[in-house]
């Protein structure tokens, strides 16, 4: 049976998208309690695929695993899955919102409930977890009046109460799950790529890197610097394109970069899922 990782305990977001990918009994879930111990896990072949989160609307790109995926493991995305994010506020019966003491939640969601945190609970405390179902967990098993801010699963898997619903800064909010394995995603005609790449400092050298995608007529969907993690001022460039690598205007186009680039890495030709 096909193991699938995702980031754990049951009731994150991370969940979800798994739930939502796997559909049918074929495949085992097997939770994680941090993105780098998903990520290595399939990595080191323990699951055969990984559902982990790459980017917010919000917040941006989930620096962990973008960077993992860069430098330190050698993984395909397969598959990708958007799903809105709706985020509750949530403590243990009879706790009220005047009684918090603490709020508990994943960094991201923190940051993404920023505005309701500063006017609905002003200076209190707010603890980071590894996960927004960990946090709800960690009220659960907890004997203060704490908080924690996860989805409607969360609550009910750990007996919270909801105490505000949709606390999130911006009702668009929205992330961006990706499928890791260590194989490659075949070609169906509605296919995205992600790669990175880094070119030499000299004038112009972006410019002719992004000319070989215009002058072959290919979308660009998503263009973002990033550290090199060598020196300071280096950088590379995370794209998204439409298009799988094995189509042959494509792998032509990404052979010149590659010929162009000091550093290259094409991190996933897959299509795109969505629920």
């Amino acid at each position: 049976m096909t193991k699938v990782g995702y980031l754990g305990p049951a009731g994150t977001f991370t969940h979800d998208a798994a739930l939502i990918f796997v559909k049918d009994s074929k495949y085992n879930l097997v939770e994680f309690f941090s993105i780098q111990e998903l990520i290595l896990a399939a990595a080191r072949g323990e699951v055969d695929e990984a559902v982990v989160p790459m980017e917010n609307s919000m917040e941006g790109t989930v620096n962990l695993t973008v960077d993992m995926l860069i430098h330190e493991v050698e993984l395909n995305v397969v598959g990708e899955l958007i799903i809105p994010i709706h985020h509750c506020l949530m403590a243990k019966a009879g706790t009220k919102i005047e009684d918090i003491t603490k709020v508990l939640s994943h960094p991201q969601a923190l940051a993404q409930c920023r505005k309701f945190l500063d006017n609905f609970l002003g200076g209190d405390k707010r603890q980071v977890t590894e996960s927004t179902a960990a946090a709800a967990m960690l009220v659960m098993e907890s004997q203060e009046p704490w908080a924690a801010i996860a989805n409607h699963r969360a609550g009910e898997i750990y007996g919270l109460n909801i105490l505000k619903e949709g606390i999130q800064d911006n009702n668009d909010n929205s992330t961006r799950f990706v499928v890791l394995s260590s194989k490659k995603a075949e070609m169906t005609g509605d296919d995205k790529t992600t790669l990175v790449f880094t070119v030499n400092h000299k004038p112009g050298g972006l410019y002719q890197a992004l000319k070989i995608f215009a002058d072959m007529d290919i979308n660009l969907t998503k263009i973002e610097s990033r550290p090199m993690r060598t020196l300071l001022g280096e950088y590379l460039f995370l794209v998204d394109l439409e298009g799988h690598e094995d189509e042959a205007g494509i792998g032509l186009a990404l052979e010149q970069l590659r010929r162009q680039s000091s550093f290259f890495k094409i991190l996933g030709s897959y299509p795109k899922i969505y629920p």
